[in-house]
């Protein structure tokens, strides 16, 4: 997911993020664990779990896009909680929503496990482009200066390179042949590391693996399969100190960090417990120069991470039900 601003294995499904709703709004800062105004109004919107959200700016208003199990994208407004416009139709249930700017609009994309990835324009609403066969998993990258999204899937080719403005398959991911078997992609995550674009997959063995975008190859496995209680669920990427890193939550609670290049869990310092069930979400960001990320999950918490210090910023943010999506 990706924020955008303009200067004008889940229950049922595979390892994607969702977002419970809940009888009475939500309020929460992310970094400091504050309150804000404006609160997303749950019991006006999607009438079934919600799967996956993302953020833009447009025209400097603050929106969230939601999607979920009703075959329904709503954009809410960020400062008020307010619905904004009309509901954007999908064919089926939204399991990844994601924002870009293609040629200099704001669109949202939505991905459903079988019938199509669409995009749509945020600024008026209208339909830009679908692809027919939908996607488990979606993330955006910019490849060689042109906006493109990497749709993750259950069929092969696995990886897909998709054009949202012009509604084309830019190309597939293929892997080397020594990686062996590439199963399902349940959730993907993009980074920029040294201007180059990459791409983070989880699978449904609970494999990750890493891309090259430009090259379309494949750059190894970062963490082995796994399964049981120690199944991986959810997935996120950031840039910590120049290395590329991944962060992966589990079935049982478990949050770890990987080190792409290498290939390894980052372990020399203290582990990243707490939570007390899957931990379906994770976000990253950086917060006055320091890389954080947020994870939720069934046990109601979200827990803030200074990834560079690997310690926890400030207390449990605690919810009115499981937190299962973040922006």
């Amino acid at each position: 997911m990706t924020d955008l601003v303009d200067e004008g294995g889940t229950r049922d499904g595979p390892a994607v993020t969702r977002a419970a709703g809940s009888e009475t709004g939500w309020r929460v800062k992310w970094a400091t664990g504050g309150l804000i105004a404006g609160s997303i109004k749950a019991a006006t919107g999607h009438a079934d779990w919600v799967r996956s959200a993302a953020t833009a700016v447009v025209n400097g208003r603050g929106l969230a896009v939601t999607g979920g199990d009703d075959e329904a994208v709503l954009v809410w407004d960020l400062a008020t909680g307010e619905r904004v416009g009309a509901p954007l139709p999908a064919r089926d249930s939204v399991w990844e929503v994601a924002t870009e700017f293609v040629d200099g609009r704001p669109v949202a994309v939505i991905a459903g496990p079988s019938a199509l990835v669409q995009s749509w324009d945020l600024a008026d609403g209208r339909p830009v482009a679908s692809l027919a066969g939908g996607g488990w998993a979606a993330a955006t990258a910019v490849v060689n200066g042109r906006p493109v999204v990497v749709i993750g899937r259950q069929s092969v080719p696995r990886l897909l390179l998709w054009d949202p403005a012009m509604g084309e398959t830019v190309g597939d991911l293929v892997s080397d042949p020594s990686a062996g078997r590439i199963g399902a992609v349940g959730a993907v995550a993009t980074a920029l590391v040294n201007d180059h674009p990459k791409a983070i997959t989880l699978h449904d063995d609970s494999t990750v693996r890493a891309w090259c975008l430009t090259e379309r190859q494949h750059e190894g496995r970062v963490a082995s399969p796994t399964g049981g209680n120690r199944q991986r669920v959810s997935l996120t990427t950031a840039v910590v100190g120049g290395r590329l890193v991944a962060v992966t939550g589990s079935w049982d609670g478990q949050v770890q960090v990987w080190d792409v290049a290498a290939g390894t869990e980052v372990t020399e310092r203290t582990p990243l417990t707490g939570h007390t069930g899957p931990v379906w979400a994770l976000a990253t960001a950086v917060v006055d120069g320091s890389p954080l990320f947020a994870a939720g999950g069934d046990d109601r918490r979200v827990r803030v991470w200074d990834m560079a210090a690997h310690r926890q910023v400030g207390s449990d943010l605690v919810f009115p039900s499981e937190v299962t999506a973040e922006l």
